[in-house]
């Protein structure tokens, strides 16, 4: 039979190895290994998630996009180590890893972690996207539990970009970074989630997990299609500011000028869209 996410995954893992050595030759070729272990570690649990969005396919576009901005600044300014490399692809690959229920030590009997030393216990029928509120601090968790004291990967590093994937962006200087890795690993989630060619299509599910946050009551949507007319305003206003170094970086590759592509592609759809509706209205 058939498994089209382990078909997935499999394939994923072998782009991220072939991509490690495109960058960086023989050198540290173990690096190559290490990231095939903590990938097929971190997707098999994002896979047993029953968020409508934040999946395993997410998590692989973040995480092939994150890839891409790694070889730019390679690139562009060299520096970039096989170790930045190692800490910045987990970083990636766990970034959401704390929405998913039973990741952490702590969650057992209906209590989960929220990583901040407490347990709060979610409403009957819930999905993984009610730990939304403390799905960062759950994934610096799991963070520390996996690779706390590990010879090889420090964890320390792992959190502190993980850390810069909180949306909305706090407001102290230390999350306004967004030229250095923890600033491109938030640059990565945002185009990794915008640039999907199926994004459009998705933002149902998107807008299914927000339902159950409180966040369109906040936001006053109503329908997904609220949510899609707001999304030109929403990239130009609160993510492009955060993703301007990163795609100076995209520009320098050939898969990364494919990314910025279906990124603006996306914008461009739903700015016309609304374009025809008001030409229609006043036709």
């Amino acid at each position: 039979m058939i498994n089209t996410t382990e078909l997935l995954i499999d394939a994923f893992v072998a782009d991220l190895q072939a991509g490690f050595r495109r960058t960086y030759g023989g050198m540290n070729p173990h690096y190559a290994d290490i990231i095939t272990w903590a990938g097929n570690m971190a997707l098999e649990n994002i896979a047993n998630s029953d968020a409508l969005y934040h999946n395993v396919e997410h998590t692989i576009l973040v995480t092939l996009v994150g890839q891409e901005i790694l070889r730019g600044k390679h690139i562009r300014e060299g520096g970039v180590s096989c170790e930045d490399w190692l800490h910045f692809i987990i970083a990636l690959l766990c970034h959401d890893i704390g929405y998913v229920k039973g990741v952490c030590l702590d969650d057992r009997d209906g209590w989960y972690a929220t990583g901040d030393g407490t347990r709060v216990r979610l409403s009957p029928g819930s999905t993984d996207a009610s730990l939304t509120p403390y799905h960062v601090d759950r994934g610096k968790l799991f963070i520390d539990e996996r690779f706390g004291g590990h010879k090889l990967i420090d964890a320390e590093q792992i959190k502190r970009n993980i850390e810069l994937t909180r949306f909305p962006v706090p407001k102290s200087i230390d999350h306004q970074d967004t030229g250095n890795c923890p600033g491109l690993v938030r640059a990565a989630d945002l185009i990794g989630q915008l640039s999907d060619p199926r994004y459009l299509q998705k933002i149902s599910a998107l807008f299914y997990e927000f339902e159950e946050t409180g966040v369109n009551k906040s936001l006053g949507y109503r329908t997904p299609g609220d949510l899609r007319k707001n999304y030109p305003k929403f990239y130009w206003y609160s993510v492009h500011p955060y993703i301007t170094d990163a795609l100076q970086y995209l520009s320098l590759t050939q898969q990364g000028k494919q990314i910025v592509s279906k990124l603006y592609a996306n914008v461009f759809v739903v700015e016309h869209e609304e374009q025809r509706e008001h030409e229609m209205l006043f036709a």
